[in-house]
């Protein structure tokens, strides 16, 4: 599965000039008509917010099938999968996208993809908003343009991660107002639906510590097997992928972004020792940690 970084996104096709600061943060107005419909996955190396402004698009977003139209509004994580399955000729949408390592500007979504509200959303990524909503976030994303677009300043990260902070907290405030709402199509969860809510919940809170899946089975009454019925079934992932996901999106962030060193790290994320560790970022990545810190693009920026 491909991951498509900030700075790849920025070169898709889109209407007027992206803005982007530093690659860990960037506002673009996609124009995807001319985009062939991606058969394959693809993954965002980023948190995503995408406002759909014209046409239509069906996308599959953690092996469920959403329709974008104006008015609606994505919400993805670096561990949604996702793929392009049809769109209009005119399809656009204007995407906000926070590189997850990007500490200064991103904190407070961190903070609250743990609540509850954003924790539905790796379940059901897809809100449909009104007129008043749209317009509200439109406002968001015009005031965060300034903030990238102003001349230095020595107080420009603060004022920008309030704008940030803005935008996430009215975004907050239209979940709680949508907090009614049952799953798609206002249909009432199903029982493998709300095991997966309850398991990912217990993911989120235990991955840190807890990689393996008979962990998650024990807690659950269940069998690894019949968990990962369950997670390959509606993420279209299986138990481990998922606590791999996280556990590779935390590490990377604790690399490019902290002081830690990759032994206080690796003892972190509870990994049996730093050459355990290591051989799971390489796997993953490719790269050692050591040499992913050593080609961190936000090198003295963060």
């Amino acid at each position: 599965m491909k991951r498509y970084s900030i700075k790849e996104l920025l070169k898709l096709p889109h209407d007027g000039n992206p803005v982007d600061y530093k690659d860990q943060i960037a506002i673009i107005n996609a124009n995807l008509a001319s985009r062939d419909n991606a058969t394959g996955l693809f993954a965002i190396d980023a948190f995503a917010i995408g406002y759909t402004t014209q046409g239509f698009s069906i996308f599959e977003f953690n092996n469920s099938i959403y329709r974008l139209e104006p008015g609606s509004v994505f919400i993805l994580a670096p561990t949604h999968s996702c793929r392009l399955v049809q769109s209009s000729p005119d399809f656009k949408v204007r995407l906000l996208l926070l590189d997850s390592n990007g500490h200064n500007l991103s904190v407070h979504l961190n903070y609250l993809v743990k609540s509850e509200r954003w924790t539905q959303t790796y379940f059901y990524p897809v809100l449909y908003l009104n007129k008043e909503e749209s317009r509200r976030m439109n406002i968001c994303l015009d005031r965060i343009v300034e903030e990238i677009i102003r001349p230095e300043c020595p107080n420009r990260i603060a004022i920008l991660r309030l704008a940030i902070t803005w935008h996430h907290v009215e975004l907050d405030n239209i979940m709680q107002e949508h907090a009614s709402e049952k799953s798609d199509n206002n249909k009432p969860l199903t029982r493998k639906q709300i095991l997966a809510r309850q398991l990912y919940r217990l993911i989120v809170n235990n991955y840190r510590q807890e990689h393996q899946a008979k962990f998650y089975a024990e807690q659950m009454c269940m069998t690894p097997q019949y968990l990962n019925q369950i997670t390959s079934g509606i993420f279209g992932k299986t138990l481990s992928a998922i606590i791999y996901d996280l556990l590779f999106s935390t590490a990377r962030s604790m690399i490019l972004a902290s002081e830690m060193s990759i032994q206080e790290i690796s003892d972190e994320l509870n990994f049996a020792d730093q050459a355990a560790f290591c051989k799971f970022i390489k796997k993953t990545a490719g790269i050692s940690p050591t040499v992913m810190r050593k080609m961190n693009p936000h090198k003295g920026v963060i």
